[in-house]
């Protein structure tokens, strides 16, 4: 058996639990598609299927019970798909001293060095897209996870004096694949450093997959990120099935006309929205989606405050 192909198989099913969850389909204690009706559907052998299972027992993620078939875990480790804490962060941390006492570099070294290169500067990232809920993605990432300042600025406002301003005053422009044109020319000419995010697929594929099956629903807050959406899905020839609801600043309760059973996805503004509201069904039925960078994405801003860093510790 092809240890690449156990890979492969793990990721296509590590990929649907976590979209499942920030989907709403997939529940904790859900049993799961068995061995024998992955193998036909994703055309492989059943003991493949099978060892990509075991994969994910081991991560903690499924649980595969004697003559009762595979379930989801009561409490699954969520970091690689977006949230939790991160597994194995102990074993993380031996891995990463092993490999700097490896180039010869000590430990107390390496725990100075890593705060040096990611911390001695204060950074700050405009994030540019052309509506809110994008646009809070994006900030909120860059802030929790990479620790960033950070301030939102509308793609269709840069002529603007104030997105002027706060582009002038960022060390690292922001935006997605949909604006990498415009904000390349900004940047040219700011002289600014910038990361045209790619995002993670595969939930996108999951909505892809499950188009077919039926309504699938968004909440979002922002009428132009509903239009957005729907220009994104018109290649399906399901895009019938897509349903978008927006919800405006007074009327949150527009969440209700969502099916219990139906998948959504909510986006983190939206979520706030209805928290802010009173209990919602979907907060309690939807894991919340936290991660936006691919990991190629997540490498390049990185190797940006690293760069910015280590050029300022330099020069002391």
């Amino acid at each position: 058996m092809a240890a690449g192909r156990r890979e492969d198989i793990a990721n296509v099913l590590r990929q649907r639990i976590f979209s499942g969850l920030h989907l709403g389909t997939l529940r904790l204690e859900d049993r799961l598609p068995s061995a024998r009706d992955l193998a036909e559907e994703l055309d492989v052998d059943r003991r493949v299927v099978l060892a990509a299972y075991r994969v994910l027992e081991k991560e903690g993620l499924v649980e595969l019970r004697e003559r009762s078939g595979i379930y989801l875990r009561r409490t699954p480790q969520l970091a690689a798909g977006g949230g939790g804490g991160v597994p194995g962060a102990a074993s993380l941390y031996v891995d990463v001293a092993l490999r700097a006492i490896g180039q010869g570099i000590p430990v107390p070294e390496l725990t100075d060095s890593l705060h040096a290169s990611l911390r001695t500067l204060r950074l700050r990232a405009a994030c540019m897209e052309c509506n809110d809920d994008q646009i809070d993605a994006l900030c909120v990432e860059l802030r929790t996870d990479y620790g960033l300042d950070t301030v939102g600025v509308n793609t269709e406002e840069l002529a603007s004096r104030p997105a002027a301003e706060q582009l002038a005053r960022a060390d690292l422009l922001v935006t997605t694949t949909f604006h990498a044109g415009e904000v390349r020319e900004v940047a040219a000419e700011l002289g600014k450093s910038w990361v045209a995010a790619a995002p993670r697929t595969d939930v996108f594929a999951e909505i892809m997959r499950l188009l077919p099956a039926g309504p699938l629903y968004f909440v979002v807050t922002d009428p132009r990120f509903a239009e957005k959406l729907r220009k994104i899905y018109a290649q399906s020839s399901h895009a019938g099935n897509l349903r978008v609801v927006v919800l405006a600043d007074d009327d949150p309760g527009a969440a209700a006309h969502v099916p219990p059973g139906a998948p959504v996805y909510i986006t983190g503004r939206a979520r706030e929205r209805l928290a802010a509201s009173g209990s919602s069904p979907l907060l309690e039925r939807v894991t919340p989606e936290v991660r936006v960078f691919s990991r190629e994405s997540a490498r390049e801003i990185l190797e940006f405050i690293v760069r910015a860093n280590t050029a300022v510790t330099k020069g002391k």
